[in-house]
Order: C-alpha cells, then structure tokens, then sequence
C-alpha cells in the first residue's frame, strides 16, 4: 500500500501545483473584468456630470464595450485555424499555379501527345 501511495505523490504535486496556478490566472482575469467594468462606469458618470450624456447612453457604450471585448475573446480562439487556412490556401494556389502533364509535354514537344489514341477494345 505505501508503494502505491508513493507513486501517487508524484501525480498529487503536480495537480496541486497545476490547480493553483489555475486557478490564479482564474481570479486574476475576473479581478482585470471587474476592474474594466469599474473604470468604464468612472468615467461614464464623468460623461454625465460634466458632459451631460444620458444615462440610458452611457450604459450603451458601456455595454458595447462588453460585447466587444467578448466577442474578440471568442474570436481569438480561431486564429490559429486561420493560419492553418491561409497556409492551406497557398498550398492549393501553388498547386494550381503548376503545370500539369499536357503542359510540360507541349512545352517540351514531346510526341506523346501528337501520337493518335485508338479506343477500339476488344473483349
């Protein structure tokens, strides 16, 4: 029993350390939104003091703000796919900007392609 208990320490660490640094990042991305979130009604109530802006205006922006910033986050995941497609895509171009057999033939005159095909098959 002690045996296996020392080959599960190893596993134990690592997912404790693991844990930890996750959830740190965790917590430091929820302290940065509500921060973002403090910041924007600041200076919205600025805006509204001092600028005269509507309410109903500031909460708007500040809302555009949010989705904006979400919809970047959802967006950033496919940007490695979008690398892979444009590789993908200049591999598709140069496959198509090569020649084919016919035109190698011609540009080398060959006769393979002057000889006559007869189709006639027999069974």
């Amino acid at each position: 029993m002690h045996k296996y208990e020392r080959y599960l320490d190893e596993p134990q660490s690592m997912l404790n350390r693991n844990s930890t640094i996750s959830g740190f990042f965790f917590g430091l991305s929820q302290v940065t939104i509500f921060i973002t979130f403090g910041i924007l009604f600041y200076i919205g109530t600025i805006f509204i003091r001092n600028y005269g802006v509507s309410h109903l205006d500031v909460l708007t922006a500040v809302f555009e703000v949010f989705f904006a910033g979400i919809t970047i986050g959802n967006n950033s995941y496919f940007i490695p796919d979008m690398n892979e497609a444009k590789i993908s895509a200049a591999h598709i171009f140069s496959i198509l900007d090569s020649e084919d057999e016919e035109q190698i033939q011609k540009r080398e005159k060959s006769r393979m392609l002057t000889a006559g095909i007869v189709g006639h098959i027999k069974l």
